[in-house]
């Protein structure tokens, strides 16, 4: 889609930072500044946890892993959103003559773009009031989810079930298994013992010691259904395709990491000055540097992956409810991500409406 609006700079091409519209590098979200590092180390540093290990609790520890992975990328992405969007005002400041006092950070999360963007987007409001006009024609940036990054940590929130858990979720009916004791149910191969139907073969003292067609009560050494006197061995339950540890957090968790590492468009920008001479070429110029840095920012991470963050953080509000007795170590993880979440989703916030100050002020939103 593309879009003409009057009234901001000259000519914009394609985006300047090609590099970025792969999604960022593993080493670019590997380092975290610290928040929830002291309770959780997994946090910082190098590298994905989808591996580690928080919980003897299987089921648990897949919904610890999976959320601190995503939360880890939240707040490594929002860090380079507000870095991208502080530097590309920076530089539109230092062009339009705005002394560097004036886009000093803010005193909150995203505040180094609040405070440079902020003073750009009024140094453009008085450039236009002079009577300066530029027109502006934006291809916004198009991106996809990583499927392979979201598979892999799909596969993270899959465990296996133990037999004693499928044994006690499974409808008797359903159970099937090799049964080390007295089988009571239909058997697969030899029965030895009583046969409650049709029997292949016989021992000297009427047992049944052949196939059984029908109910076999007694040893059975192939797959025995339905009941077993004994011990179920290599259990297996129709119906249960994929056990429950594979549930709406882990998924809610691995769509967010999924979508962190999209592949997404250059934004494509063209800006002319319409009228006004001087101060319009000046705007026009370094709205043609800029802008596209601002609006992958702004458009192709940060507004697309601000309903992600919030997801992250209501996972992270409600795990420790789910996961109560996963322990000690698992408990300080989503304690310190869940606050390197929400950090991480209001920087994110912070960071796109100071972006938005600028490209609105323009007609460049990508939107």
């Amino acid at each position: 889609m593309r879009r003409g609006i009057a009234r901001s700079a000259r000519g914009l091409a394609a985006l300047a930072v090609v590099a970025s519209a792969a999604g960022p590098s593993c080493a670019e979200l590997g380092h975290l500044e610290g928040v929830g590092e002291a309770v959780c180390p997994e946090l910082g540093g190098p590298g994905d946890v989808l591996g580690a290990s928080f919980s003897a609790d299987a089921r648990a520890n897949a919904k610890v892993r999976t959320f601190v992975q995503a939360a880890k990328d939240m707040a490594a992405v929002s860090a380079a959103i507000e870095a991208q969007v502080a530097d590309a005002c920076r530089r539109m400041g230092a062009d339009l003559g705005i002394p560097p006092a004036q886009m000093a950070p803010r005193d909150e999360a995203g505040g180094q773009a609040s405070g440079a963007c902020g003073a750009v987007s009024a140094a453009i409001d008085a450039i236009l009031r002079q009577g300066a006009g530029v027109q502006v024609a934006v291809t916004p940036p198009a991106c996809q989810a990583n499927a392979q990054a979201g598979a892999r940590c799909s596969g993270a929130c899959d465990v296996q079930l133990d037999p004693g858990q499928i044994v006690a979720q499974c409808e008797p009916a359903r159970l099937s298994g090799y049964c080390q004791g007295r089988c009571a149910g239909r058997c697969d191969g030899r029965c030895v013992g009583q046969c409650r139907g049709q029997c292949s073969a016989y021992d000297a003292q009427g047992r049944c010691v052949g196939q059984c067609n029908g109910e076999c009560d007694g040893g059975c050494d192939a797959t025995c259904h339905a009941r077993c006197e004994g011990t179920w061995q290599a259990p297996q339950c129709a119906g249960m395709v994929r056990p429950p540890s594979a549930d709406a957090e882990c998924e809610a968790s691995c769509r967010a990491h999924a979508d962190v590492y999209a592949a997404c468009t250059p934004a494509l920008v063209q800006v002319r000055a319409s009228q006004g001479a001087e101060m319009a070429a000046r705007l026009a110029a370094t709205l043609q540097a800029n802008l596209p840095a601002l609006l992958h920012a702004e458009v192709a991470l940060g507004r697309r992956l601000l309903g992600d963050a919030q997801t992250v953080v209501q996972v992270g509000a409600a795990l420790p409810r789910i996961v109560g007795d996963a322990g000690a170590r698992a408990l300080a993880c989503v304690a310190g991500a869940a606050e390197a979440s929400a950090s991480a989703s209001v920087r994110i916030q912070v960071s796109v409406r100071a972006s938005a100050s600028v490209t609105g002020r323009v007609g460049a939103t990508g939107g």
